[in-house]
């Protein structure tokens, strides 16, 4: 019973004819529906969203069971979506859980386990930002308190889940703990470290699958001591579970095989502790908890018990809260009405918009001479978004087609020879995400090409300035090549001390001044997700801290400077995404605003988007945003996990769907621990009982063709070039240098960014 949280397959091998993916796609309860989506977490949202009942909201269970219901309104919520219009054709879940609420809070299937029950409730409701001592008429937290035995310290029957569902709803209400609760659980800690279900310490009666600790028991009783601020247990209990971790970097209820419901909920007590569950600590040769989540997702988005036949909600609604890497109670932002068929809505509009740019007669989408970048972002964005690359095209060639046919220019980049690295690596990136080979694209082994590139002596590809290197480590990653130390050790060495980087990756540059060093957000979000990708996570605090220091009150980002722009708010989100933090958490609001908002928020009429001081949207921008609202970091996970299905092409309406999950029964047979609610066999009895699996977890018009920014200077120039693009507005004030140039650094060449200082853009 554990939780994911993002999306973190990277390297995943190339299959070259890897094309296949979810379907999930009406359910995205409206117009413009996708056939796929790249970030787990939404996938496995969009999985129950198509097992939500049109009649009443609710997700399936078993009889007399909210928790399904509840865990999809917060994991919901703890991706930036609204549980208040989550629906699939009729009422939503919090519609469901109004109207159950009274018989949520007293649970009628086992009356001792109310307590917990009605915790879990109120996470639900406080994570709806809804009133839980005013919800649907009922107090929920005066119903809760009133489970409380102040002399024994227990909420209802006080077994580990109860008690501790308990504690984490009276947290989430921003109500008082009794110390009592919290003594009770230190209590019932067992002498290895770990808490069994019966909140027993050890119990004589060990023996049975509740009588001895388990994980889930242990996570929860964890999360639950940490939300009220008690860490004194950290240590013991997170020494018991390293002992429970499994080779492929999950966790088990108890013994083996690990199951995503318990890998979920050990990675949200992880989280909960303030340890990083992505850090070589957690890493079992090389593989994480999260890592496993993220592999084992279903091709529909949903997750299946081992022994289950076929993926189900109950699994399924326990894991997006961990996908999302928050702890029990959830934290949340989120836009009020905001669903994934808005943010699919907004991925689908602007790559229209960028098919209406296309050229019907090589395919290209319009970019400055020599320029590949947009074509390549925009194959990767579709792809991420559900749609073939191989097959978009504006009434002519399709965009792969035509980076086949330029294969050989894209990856020597003759307008700047020493970016060619990172154009070739941008390039490598486009052809895995189409699911092609990268060492046979167009009979090229653009691998090889690549590492050609490579100075053994100073660790540089190329030019070695921070795009460049990025980009060649991404583009590395994405074919599954190997990436060489030094190459990773340029990066470390020329971060900066105020924890970003320079777009000349020079360290603290005592040329300092220039638009080109000193530390910028497209540099940093860049080099953050290359060594991200290559697995070197060393730099991720220093680096995010940096980057919180530069968003803005809209909750966007600036080059350097202000106003925030589309393109650099894309990178950084991604960045984001790449360490395994949540770009919807609350640690990246501002005034209630986040990056994915402002992006969704800024977006133009006719789906483009538009860099500050320029009159209307253009390509160069547009193409760098939908991998971010994709939510996904750069190398796009594709290789042996294709998002999209072959041949599902742009319209107005999406992609042809595949077909609707029908709803699937709660599976049984399968024994495991009890679900909230159920009543364990009598005690010491050697009997388990088979339950539903795992334990309670709570949890267009075409647009005419807009000027492209030509661009201002070569890559790699080392002062700030001036100049006049035509399509571009230059506001700078007076006495400031020239507005930005946006470098479509190493994929493609220098492009135009405005806003403040320089730099940037060329995001793969």
């Amino acid at each position: 019973m554990g939780l994911p949280m993002y999306d973190t397959r990277r390297a995943a091998g190339l299959a070259a004819a890897a094309l296949v993916v979810v379907g999930a796609a009406s359910l995205l309860g409206g117009a413009h529906p996708v056939s796929g989506q790249a970030d787990p977490a939404s996938r496995a949202l969009l999985y129950l969203q198509s097992q939500q009942s049109a009649t009443d909201g609710s997700i399936p269970s078993s009889p007399g069971s909210f928790g399904p219901s509840e865990l999809y309104a917060i994991g919901a919520a703890a991706a930036g979506y609204d549980p208040n219009v989550l629906a699939h054709g009729g009422p939503s879940v919090i519609d469901y859980l109004a109207a159950n609420a009274s018989s949520a809070c007293r649970l009628v299937i086992d009356p001792s386990a109310a307590a917990g029950a009605c915790g879990e409730l109120i996470e639900a409701v406080v994570a709806a930002g809804r009133n839980p001592v005013s919800f649907a008429g009922l107090d929920l937290v005066s119903r809760l308190s009133a489970y409380w035995n102040a002399t024994t310290g227990a909420f209802g029957d006080g077994q580990a889940f109860t008690q501790a569902l308990a504690v984490q709803g009276l947290v989430a209400a921003a109500a008082p703990v009794p110390a009592g609760a919290l003594s009770l659980l230190h209590h019932a800690q067992d002498s290895d470290g770990g808490w069994d279900y019966l909140d027993i310490r050890d119990d004589p009666n060990a023996g049975t699958n509740f009588d001895t600790s388990d994980t889930n028991s242990t996570a929860m009783v964890l999360m639950a001591l940490d939300a009220a601020g008690d860490h004194t247990r950290d240590v013991s209990a997170l020494a018991w579970l390293h002992t429970q971790q499994q080779p492929d970097g999950g966790f088990p209820y108890s013994g083996s095989p690990s199951d995503p419901d318990s890998t979920a909920l050990v990675l949200q007590a992880i989280v909960a502790t303030g340890q990083d569950p992505q850090g070589p600590a957690w890493a079992v040769a090389g593989r994480t908890a999260l890592e496993d989540l993220v592999a084992t997702q279903g091709s529909n988005g949903g997750y299946t018990f081992p022994g289950n036949p076929a993926p189900d909600p109950f699994t399924t609604s326990q894991v997006p809260p961990a996908l999302e890497r928050v702890a029990f109670p959830v934290k949340v932002v989120y836009a009020a009405g905001f669903t994934p068929a808005t943010e699919a809505h907004s991925t689908l509009t602007a790559l229209l918009y960028l098919q209406s740019q296309q050229s019907a007669t090589d395919g290209s989408i319009p970019s400055s001479p020599g320029s590949f970048g947009p074509s390549e972002l925009y194959a990767i964005g579709a792809a991420a978004a559900g749609y073939d690359p191989n097959v978009l095209a504006h009434g002519g060639p399709s965009v792969i087609d035509y980076l086949a046919a330029n294969a050989s220019s894209a990856c020597r980049l003759v307008i700047d020879p020493s970016a060619a690295a990172g154009a070739c690596g941008e390039l490598i990136e486009a052809v895995v995400a189409a699911g092609r080979n990268p060492v046979s694209f167009a009979g090229l082994d653009l691998v090889s090409r690549l590492s050609a590139y490579w100075n053994a002596t100073t660790g540089a590809f190329g030019d070695g300035q921070a795009f460049t290197q990025a980009l060649a480590v991404q583009g590395l990653v994405a074919a599954a090549a190997p990436v060489p130390a030094g190459a990773l050790s340029l990066l470390h060495h020329a971060q900066d001390s105020d924890g970003g980087w320079d777009y000349l990756d020079i360290r603290d540059d005592p040329n300092a001044g220039t638009n080109f060093d000193t530390s910028d957000t497209n540099s940093t979000a860049m080099v953050l997700m290359a060594l991200d990708a290559a697995g070197d996570h060393t730099r991720d605090v220093s680096a995010l801290a940096w980057l919180h220091t530069q968003q803005q009150p809209d909750g966007g980002f600036p080059y350097s400077g202000s106003p925030s722009d589309p393109d650099s708010t894309a990178l950084v989100l991604q960045a984001i995404v790449a360490t395994g933090q949540d770009p919807q958490g609350p640690a990246w609001a501002v005034a209630g605003r986040t990056a994915l908002e402002d992006l969704v928020a800024t977006q133009g009429s006719n789906g483009g988007y538009t860099f500050p001081g320029n009159p209307a949207p253009d390509p160069f921008t547009t193409s760098q945003v939908p991998p971010a609202l994709e939510r996904v970091a750069f190398p796009v996970p594709f290789g042996q996990h294709a998002f999209y299905i072959a041949g599902a092409r742009l319209s107005g309406n999406g992609p042809h769907p595949a077909p609707s999950p029908t709803p699937s029964p709660v599976p049984a047979g399968v024994v495991t621990p009890p679900a909230l609610g159920s009543t364990p066999a009598a005690h010491g009895a050697a009997a388990v009982p088979t339950v539903a699996p795992s334990a309670p977890a709570t949890p267009s018009p075409s647009p005419a063709p807009s000027a492209t920014p030509s661009p201002s200077g070569a890559l790699g120039v080392t002062a700030p070039p001036t100049r006049s693009q035509p399509g571009i507005v230059d506001t700078a004030p007076a006495g400031l240098p020239a507005p930005v140039v946006y470098l479509l650094v190493a994929l493609a060449a220098a492009v135009v960014i405005g806003g403040g200082s320089a730099l940037v853009a060329s995001r793969r």
